[in-house]
């Protein structure tokens, strides 16, 4: 007979995420979401919740669901352990834990969000699912099941390389590894991370490749979020992340690739771009401050150094890679 601690654990992961009842792929490492965390009061203007501290998390939150809000903080601490593997860093303390709101509705959400976005705010208003990372604050909703927690895990790598790095990596590699980091698997009450395997992105991606809507790596490269969806079907939007999430693949499975990405990280975390890109560390600190203009300058460049200059060979290889990635084998 099953105990009463084993079915809340059991009705937690149904109601969490639907496990896949697999206990995560053979080789990936698990990590239990039952953690000790300082519980109290939050008590805002016009906000009633409870604040929850762990490690390297300060969580306030609204929601009901007193599953997620109790799984949340172990949750947060796997990602974080995810988030040195996927980028090769070392675990580092902050000056502070890192600050998430979590609210129980969209409507309160978006209360919060005028409070704290301070420039473009209609912008962040018009997210449809989830939430984002501002100014090293991330703030979502809870939206039920797999997809509150997947938010948590792409807004709070965003959020990690906001407190790690000294230098702003290029987009297609933090959106790349953003979207790398929301697959998971959950069995009873341990979390899997699964680079590999990501449900959403997968069907992104295919579709992306079967309606003929593939980005070149050329354009691709110098894009942002802000530019795959201005202008653009919901569609094509989504493809840019699929995409993403399968150049970062790639790069994961060669040996050359992976050990080139691992130096960008780590000259960006030291504050070395400007070396590779052949400009002063004030030169590369005002292209900066132009906001998404350093982007395009800066990713070609930046991928040409660190992983290949040969982007006509490596998008063949990548093109190649996704295909057998979803299934499509000519």
């Amino acid at each position: 007979m099953k105990t009463r601690s084993t079915l809340i654990v059991a009705m937690a992961c149904a109601l969490l995420v639907g496990c896949n009842g697999g206990g995560g792929a053979p080789g990936l490492r698990g990590q239990s979401m039952v953690i000790r965390v300082r519980r109290g009061p939050w008590n805002g203007a016009n906000t009633h919740g409870v604040s929850l501290r762990s490690r390297n998390y300060r969580i306030y939150t609204t929601s009901t669901n007193e599953l997620l809000v109790r799984y949340l903080p172990g949750f947060m601490e796997a990602a974080h352990e995810n988030y040195l593997r996927l980028t090769g860093l070392t675990y580092k303390a902050l000056d502070g834990p890192m600050t998430i709101y979590l609210m129980g509705t969209r409507r309160e959400w978006a209360a919060l969000t005028r409070k704290v976005v301070r420039r473009n705010v209609e912008t962040y208003l018009s997210i449809e699912a989830g939430g984002y990372c501002y100014d090293g604050i991330c703030v979502f909703w809870d939206m039920g099941g797999l997809g509150t927690l997947s938010v948590a895990s792409h807004e709070g790598l965003h959020q990690f390389f906001r407190r790690r790095m000294k230098d702003q990596i290029p987009m297609w590699l933090e959106e790349g590894l953003c979207v790398t980091a929301e697959g998971y698997d959950i069995f009873a009450d341990i979390v899997t991370f699964t680079p590999d395997r990501n449900v959403g992105r997968f069907n992104n991606l295919r579709n992306n490749i079967t309606q003929n809507r593939w980005i070149p790596i050329d354009r691709l490269l110098p894009m942002d979020a802000g530019m795959a969806i201005d202008g653009s079907s919901t569609e094509r939007a989504v493809g840019y992340y699929g995409q993403l999430w399968a150049m970062v693949q790639f790069i994961r499975s060669r040996a050359d690739y992976r050990a080139g990405m691992s130096r960008l990280i780590a000259d960006a975390e030291a504050g070395r771009l400007n070396v590779a890109l052949k400009v002063s560390a004030g030169e590369l600190e005002q292209l900066r401050r132009y906001g998404r203009i350093y982007n395009r300058i800066v990713s070609v460049p930046l991928f040409e150094r660190y992983i290949t200059d040969d982007l006509e060979k490596f998008e063949k290889e990548y093109r190649l890679f996704a295909r057998k990635l979803v299934n499509l084998q000519h």
